[in-house]
């Protein structure tokens, strides 16, 4: 496709260097003179990828897995997001999602991540953690549903350097009538845009993310990169026993496993899909995956396309 579409710039056989990599953390727009300018330090970490391993439903996190995501992440130079465990010991890639009870007894342990997430469905944790830790990334976990904007404006403005958007296993938000999170991060996306608040954070999407294709579909959207949880476990050949909608209650089972068997399934998985977005970049003629975020013009909608066709053709009743 590239070669069809732009001959002259093609990165997939090597013939120009396309990036992938994505900067996760808070970007301040100027200089403040109220602050010293040690605390205005710019404090991003980079990912190879767009793509991070998100959270997975609880009973599907063995040993097993933790270890190959771990590995997997470190490999990749990208992240793997779950609890903080004493039992299990965690890469350089691992992000903790902690709790209030985590904060006391797990601070030597938290103290060498360089990002941190909190779910502020549950509890509003930034100024607590912005104390124990002020030289990590903060992330805010937060389901996409209606109404969600002004709360993501105020952490905005508060501070928090990562907003880490969430649907459900099948791609819907939970709003009182779900919509796909394509839309739900649209609009979010473009809220900040009108507060003059977008380029000052990061956005992580999550939820029915499993095909390359929605990798740079989701960035188009609004985000920055995105978040996999099921199609990893289908990379590992964990097994479907029935609905895998719910977070909490999603039927899956993992097999026993290597950890290092499971760490070289999830490498190719993201490197086959690494290859697709370099493939799509190429295509658009982009250098850079950073400059994708929020293209919408460069994309064209299903929805859209069947306005323009038939918007106008009155149907019979």
């Amino acid at each position: 496709m590239s070669e069809i579409v732009r001959p002259t710039r093609d990165g997939v056989y090597g013939r120009e260097y396309i990036s992938t990599t994505v900067d996760i953390g808070r970007k301040p727009f100027f200089l403040s003179l109220d602050h010293p300018c040690a605390e205005q330090v710019v404090k991003t970490v980079e990912a190879s990828v767009p793509v991070i391993f998100d959270q997975l439903p609880e009973p599907t996190v063995t040993d097993e897995v933790s270890d190959a995501l771990d590995k997997a992440a470190s490999k990749l130079n990208t992240f793997h997001i779950s609890r903080p465990s004493k039992t299990r010991r965690h890469g350089k890639g691992w992000i903790p999602l902690v709790e209030e009870s985590d904060l006391p007894g797990s601070s030597s342990i938290l103290q060498e991540s360089r990002i941190i997430e909190y779910d502020h469905d549950r509890s509003d944790m930034y100024n607590e953690l912005r104390t124990a830790y002020p030289s990590a990334v903060i992330s805010a976990r937060i389901a996409l549903k209606e109404g969600c904007e002004e709360a993501v404006s105020k952490l905005v403005r508060d501070g928090v350097d990562v907003l880490h958007f969430y649907a459900d296993l099948h791609g819907k938000d939970y709003s009182t009538r779900p919509r796909h999170v394509s839309d739900a991060v649209k609009q979010v996306h473009g809220f900040l845009v009108k507060e003059g608040l977008r380029d000052q954070v990061t956005i992580i999407a999550s939820g029915g993310i499993t095909l390359a294709e929605h990798v740079p579909k989701a960035i188009i959207c609004g985000a920055d990169l995105v978040g996999i949880d099921t199609t990893l476990l289908v990379a590992l050949q964990a097994e479907f026993q029935g609905e895998t909608r719910d977070r909490e209650n999603c039927a899956l089972r993992v097999r026993s496993m290597d950890p290092a068997w499971g760490t070289r399934r999830v490498v190719n998985l993201v490197a086959s899909w690494h290859d697709q977005l370099i493939e799509i970049l190429s295509a658009m003629g982009m250098r850079d995956v950073r400059r994708l975020r929020g293209e919408i013009g460069r994309s064209m909608t299903d929805a859209e396309l069947r306005e323009q066709a038939f918007g106008e053709i009155a149907w019979a009743t």
